[in-house]
This record gives C-alpha cells, sequence and structure tokens, in this order.
C-alpha cells in the first residue's frame, strides 16, 4: 500500500471517530475532548439510564480541592459543577419533564470537564432516608409521582485521607472533611424507576450487602449545593454526588493511580522558627513511577521546601517526602496555605497543610506592689496578676519561696485556670511573726504550667 493510500485512511478513520462521536453524544478519543485530562477515564455508565460513556476517575479530594467552605468551589476544576441535582436523563420520562437532561460534561475556565464521574475505594456512613416527596421536581415536570420516595443520604470518603471516620471532620479547618462527599440516591430517579430496587443504584442493597466497613466503587453526578457550607454533616462545603447513579462492591483492578497525604495537616509555627509535615504518597492499582512534588504558598510569607522533590513508586508501595515551612521573625502573623501538588504524566494529585505563624501561647506574672514592708508580728499584701498571652489557655501552678528564711509567705490559690485572652488576681500574703529578724527579704513567686514557667520577685522589709 502507497504512502498517499495509508494516509487518506488514516484522515477517512479520524473523520469517521468525529462523526461517530456527534452521532452518540459521547467522545471517541480516550481523553473525552476535555482540555484537562489529566485522570483516567472509565469504561462507561454502570447504569443504563446514564447517557455518559467517559466518566472521569477521581478522588474525592480533587473535588473539594482540599479546601472548606465557597474557597472548595472557586478552587475546584469541577466548578460549578451539574446545573440540576435531580434532573432525570433522557428516556422514559414523566410528563412536563424539561430536555435535554443533565449534561455529561460542562465548560469551565479549565476546559470540558466531566461532571460524571467515577469514584473508586471509598466507603460509606450511615445512611439515612429523608426529604421525602409525592411530586417530581419542576425541572422533571412537577406531577405526582405515584407515591412517595425519599433521598437516601449518606457521606462517602476517602480512607486514605480519613483513617476514622467516627473522628473525621470536627470543624471546617479539619483536613479529614477533604476526602469526605455527601452523596445522595434521589428521590426523583427512585420515582422514575432509574433507582431502588434491582438497579444499579438500589438503596436497600447498598444498606444491606454493605456496611460501613465495605470498600465500595460509586458513580454519578458532581453537584454545588451551596445551602451548608457550615453544616457538619455536609462536611463544611456545598459538594455533593447528587444523584449517585450506581454503586458497586471495590474492583481492585483500579486504573494506575496515586494518593498524597500529609501529616501533620497544619502546623503553627513561632516567627523565626519552623515546622516539618510528613507528605506520603501511596501507590493505588498498582501504579508504579515517579511523582514530582511542587509546594506553593498563599499568600507569600514562610519559606516552603520538600525533601526530596521527588519519590519513585513501586505497585502497591508508599514513600514520603518532608514538607519544611521556615519562618522569620518579619514574617507576618497570620495564616497560610501550603498546597504540595504531586504530578506523574497526567497524574496530579495534591495536599493541603494549613500554616499558623503566631507567636507561641504564653502567660505572663506581675506583682502589685512589688514591694512590701511589714513590722514584726504583722502580714502585708502582694496582688499577682496572670495574663494569657497569645491564645494561651491552662492550669498554672504557683509556688512561692523566701530567702533568707525568715517571713511565711501563702497564696490563695496554688493553682489558677487561665482562658484564652482572659487574666486573674492570686494573693501573695506574708508574714513576719514576733521573733522574725528585722532586714530585707526576697519572695520568689513561681508559675508554672507544663514547659512553661515564669517568676517574679517581691522585696519585702521588715521593721
Amino acid at each position: 500500500m502507497n504512502a498517499g493510500i495509508r494516509l487518506g485512511k488514516v484522515v477517512m478513520f479520524l473523520l469517521a471517530g468525529v462523526l461517530l462521536s456527534s452521532i452518540m453524544g459521547s467522545t471517541f478519543f480516550y481523553w473525552t475532548g476535555a482540555t484537562v485530562p489529566q485522570f483516567p477515564v472509565g469504561s462507561g455508565s454502570w447504569n443504563a439510564r446514564v447517557p455518559c460513556s467517559s466518566p472521569w476517575i477521581v478522588r474525592i479530594t480533587d473535588i473539594t480541592a482540599n479546601m472548606s467552605g465557597s474557597a472548595s468551589q472557586t478552587s475546584s476544576i469541577f466548578n460549578p459543577g451539574s446545573p440540576n441535582k435531580r434532573w432525570l436523563t433522557p428516556g422514559s420520562t414523566p410528563p412536563g419533564w424539561v430536555s435535554p437532561g443533565p449534561p455529561c460534561t460542562i465548560t469551565n475556565s479549565h476546559g470540558t470537564v466531566a461532571v460524571f464521574v467515577e469514584i473508586d475505594g471509598v466507603k460509606r456512613g450511615g445512611i439515612v432516608n429523608e426529604d421525602c416527596s409525592g411530586s417530581y421536581d419542576a425541572i422533571n415536570g412537577g406531577t405526582s409521582n405515584g407515591g412517595s420516595y425519599c433521598d437516601s443520604t449518606f457521606n462517602i470518603y476517602d480512607p486514605v485521607v480519613v483513617p476514622n471516620d467516627s473522628t473525621s471532620c470536627t470543624s471546617s479547618t479539619d483536613h479529614t472533611c477533604y476526602g469526605k462527599i455527601h452523596s445522595e440516591i434521589d428521590h426523583d430517579w427512585k420515582a422514575a424507576h432509574y433507582c431502588g430496587s434491582s438497579t444499579t443504584c438500589d438503596d436497600v442493597a447498598l444498606g444491606s450487602q454493605t456496611t460501613t466497613s465495605t470498600l465500595i466503587d460509586v458513580q454519578g453526578f458532581v453537584y454545588w449545593d451551596p445551602d451548608h457550607l457550615t453544616a457538619q454533616w455536609h462536611n463544611f462545603n456545598g459538594w455533593e454526588i447528587h444523584p449517585l447513579t450506581a454503586w458497586r462492591q471495590h474492583e481492585t483492578n483500579q486504573a494506575p493511580d496515586f494518593s498524597i497525604s500529609s501529616n501533620p495537616s497544619s502546623l503553627s509555627v513561632p516567627p523565626g522558627e519552623s515546622g516539618t509535615s510528613t507528605i506520603t504518597l501511596t501507590s493505588l492499582g498498582s501504579f508504579a513511577g515517579t511523582v514530582t512534588l511542587s509546594p506553593s504558598i498563599s499568600p507569600n510569607g514562610p519559606t516552603i521546601s520538600v525533601n526530596p522533590t521527588s519519590v519513585t513508586l513501586v505497585a502497591g508501595g508508599s514513600g514520603t517526602s518532608k514538607l519544611t515551612v521556615s519562618t522569620y521573625s518579619s514574617t507576618p502573623l497570620g495564616d497560610y496555605t501550603v498546597t504540595v501538588a504531586g504530578k506523574s504524566g497526567s497524574l496530579s494529585h495534591s495536599s493541603v497543610v494549613m500554616v499558623s505563624v503566631r507567636f507561641a501561647p504564653d502567660f505572663s506574672i506581675a506583682a502589685n506592689p512589688s514591694s512590701i514592708s511589714i513590722s514584726q508580728s504583722s502580714s502585708g499584701t502582694s496582688n499577682l496578676t496572670l495574663t494569657s498571652m497569645n491564645g494561651f489557655s491552662g492550669t498554672v501552678n504557683l509556688s512561692a519561696t523566701v530567702s533568707p528564711s525568715g517571713p511565711k509567705t501563702s497564696l490563695t490559690p496554688t493553682s489558677v485556670t487561665l482562658v484564652s485572652g482572659g487574666s486573674t488576681n492570686p494573693v501573695l500574703t506574708v508574714k513576719a511573726l514576733k521573733k522574725t529578724p528585722i532586714g530585707n527579704y526576697v519572695v520568689t513567686v513561681t508559675a508554672t504550667s507544663g514547659t512553661l514557667s515564669h517568676s517574679i520577685t517581691i522585696s519585702v522589709s521588715v521593721t
């Protein structure tokens, strides 16, 4: 075959691929036409009601962007998500259903992004049936659904990021939140029999055939719900897999990938000091290769570095790098976000370490008056003030010594509790007995809390 004929056949093949893509509503090539092909692509939808042929295989942190609140949306490649959480796909739909149904992809500043995704190797929390309705959503016609159907809601989480679900996501700054996402088997999808009994998104079977310890794979549409950004049960962000269109017990033939995590995920570094976090990379789905690490910080302030800057993983193995955050005496106080990005070929994942630059929590002690004059057979007092500094809170124990020996001392109380930003006023009493020698003495009051210890001296004159 001559070169001209071969070239002609190649061109015809490519044109046929493009035509087939437009006819089937799916992308002919592996990377789904997106300008950000950094995710593996699944083999298709497990739910016959979903016409999306190329779900991106992602991790939960790819959706949440390792953020909470509204920043989780603006920083996510999936922003703004699917346009409607209850929209039924084309097919046997209720009267008044609005065409064309949820899109498989959206276009945003990143390019063409799949909003129909697959997440593998996750675990689920408890299932709650709520938000029941006897009518379809307006986008699905708003008519009676012939009964009453409920959303089956639960969180799914990545066990690499969330080792213990019961103690996870306690606040918006808890980084385990980034590895969790709220998920719903939608009541409209149940009413239309897209989900429910004997389907790929059977909520009853999910509850009976799996436990909270079972690894599962799921598919569904990425949706942003802005109404629950401050809710712990919604993981302090708006992202959902809604509707969740299919689930299955985890299959081990996962596409090669890697995970990245940080421990600790938050650092408190006083000015002029440094802190470290261990970055752990783990092979998933028999991934083997070199992951290049690059840290960034926002806003600018502390200096950051990782060592080593690349980690080579063998299939099933893991490796670590050390992130170092260094501050100077001139570094502005405040909060900083360090993002460590790991990249290997088209695969890219990141982990976030929150850095708080603050002076170390401490307390101060003062005395008023700082000198006392008493006569024999009398006593005097000095009011002590202990003050929380830099957010210190805790119990401070007090003790007093006198040099040389002579007057007697007492403290009331001998132990105080400071709250952050607060102060308290114990009292030092110095008593001279009738036989106490006339002269000058020094009383030292020591305040101790853990490794913190401060002292103050009070001059005493016995006349």
